[in-house]
């Protein structure tokens, strides 16, 4: 009897064992993963573009000009002491002090600003009205040429435009080699064309390729004329406004105000400063500077003999307009 009872209690103990896994559920299947196509290669939002110093400590991105030089000078390396800019790094670079004048610095002591160390001056020959469109000699274009060239200093000439079109680019181009013929211009002639912050100003929605073939127009009839084209432009107005990459050859005169020029591209001029104070000059003047590489200075064409325009500055193109620009840039 206690045989029986042994063998039912271990008959119970088996059972016990048995039933719970009994009602266990089968397990679910591992499921297979979900096939993925592979990441879509993230597209380049900077193609076609160049990163710059933007001037605020960061930089930016501004279209590509392949056909341009970049500068290839470190920024941090100019210096600026006394209102005499210097470049201190490895390569053999000096630089040339200017000024830049038009009317609005009245009458200039020629002797005191070379006696000061100024050795060239680019000087405003004419303007175009930004309002009326009218074409004017700069009142004291003669007087200003004259003199810096009876003090010894080398001259070029900047002719302030407003051109909506090339017709009116080309009258400028051809205002200018008259205005400049028997005058001993050695410098470059450049084109300075600049929007108005007037919502007046005729050229207040002019088109940067409109602009880009103006400049364009100018320079050829002024390389045509026998004199080295060249260009003024701060660096937005550049960046932005023209089309840079159909710019190759031509000389740029940079307007960057400050210690060190940032601009990416290579410029042979740079205008420094627009509050410059030179003995000879009683209110402020631009200070420029040109770059020296070498020791070997910079050659510009010089005039040829090739025949004047035949179109002479009519009394309706030279009258002055009531309103003269007063561009921040260039004086």
């Amino acid at each position: 009897m206690k045989k029986q009872i042994i063998l039912l209690f271990a008959a119970a103990l088996l059972l016990t064992a048995l039933l719970p896994g009994c009602s266990r559920s089968k397990p679910e299947p591992t499921p297979e993963p979900i096939a993925t196509s592979p990441p879509m290669p993230t597209e380049d939002p900077h193609i076609g573009e160049t990163e710059v110093l933007d001037g605020m400590g960061g930089t930016m991105w501004v279209p590509e000009a392949p056909n341009l030089t970049p500068f290839g000078l470190e920024p941090t390396n100019f210096t600026v002491t006394d209102q005499i800019p210097s470049y201190t790094g490895q390569e053999d670079l000096t630089m040339r002090r200017g000024i830049d004048v038009s009317d609005h610095q009245m009458e200039i002591d020629w002797q005191r600003v070379a006696d000061y160390g100024i050795d060239f001056a680019i000087i405003r020959c004419g303007w175009r009205s930004y309002d009326n469109g009218t074409i004017n000699e700069d009142s004291r274009f003669r007087e200003n040429i004259q003199g810096a060239l009876d003090a010894g200093l080398d001259v070029g000439v900047y002719f302030f435009s407003q051109a909506l079109n090339i017709v009116e680019a080309a009258e400028e181009a051809v205002y200018t080699l008259h205005l400049i013929e028997g005058y001993d211009v050695t410098l470059p002639v450049f084109y300075d064309w600049e929007p108005m912050p007037y919502n007046s100003s005729r050229s207040a929605n002019v088109d940067g390729s409109v602009v880009t073939a103006c400049c364009l127009e100018f320079c050829q009839l002024v390389e045509a004329g026998g004199y080295e084209p060249a260009m003024y432009a701060y660096n937005m107005l550049a960046y932005y406004t023209y089309e840079l990459k159909q710019l190759e050859g031509i000389t740029l005169w940079l307007a960057d105000p400050g210690t060190k020029p940032i601009f990416y591209f290579d410029h042979t001029f740079w205008q420094y400063s627009y509050t410059g104070a030179v003995p000879g000059i009683t209110v402020d003047v631009d200070l420029d500077a040109m770059y020296v590489h070498g020791g070997v200075e910079p050659v510009f064409r010089y005039p040829t003999p090739t025949p004047s325009p035949s179109e002479e500055p009519s009394a309706e193109t030279t009258q002055a307009s009531e309103q003269e620009p007063e561009q921040g840039a260039v004086g």
